[in-house]
């Protein structure tokens, strides 16, 4: 015969004790790494990218101006003028320094679809773009 005596309810509750401590443990290891992380750099990065601080992958945006071009060939002549294939601009580090591009009077240099390193011709569009007029 089983016996249910105050001993077993101890013995469970101390298990409980023992899984809230892993638990809290788990997560004091998860924040230190996070914090080790953050002081390495990673962090930052990652922030930098997320705010568009950081500059654009040319790949990314040579597929991301072919969508737009597609989307804006389906459009009507005023549509197009006002389209994402003209109106997106990108960051790069083209000359590889680390730093974001810049043009001569020391702004953020902006680069269309349209243009190079991009480079994607968007030809029924690329005509009422208002940078191109």
């Amino acid at each position: 015969m089983l016996d249910y005596s105050k001993g077993d309810m101890m013995d469970k509750k101390g298990a409980e004790l023992s899984f809230n401590v892993i638990v809290v443990a788990i997560l004091v290891i998860l924040v230190l790494v996070i914090v080790a992380y953050f002081f390495i750099g990673g962090v930052t990065k990652l922030v930098n990218q997320i705010f568009g601080v950081g500059p654009d992958d040319i790949s990314t945006a040579s597929s991301s101006c072919s969508s737009k071009c597609l989307l804006a060939q389906s459009l009507d002549t005023t549509s197009k003028k006002s389209s994402e294939y003209c109106r997106k601009t990108w960051k790069f580090d083209v000359d590889g320094d680390g730093q974001i591009d810049k043009d001569a009077e020391g702004n953020i240099r902006k680069y269309h679809c349209y243009e190079s390193p991009i480079s994607q011709d968007c030809a029924s569009v690329r005509d009422y773009c208002p940078e191109t007029a």
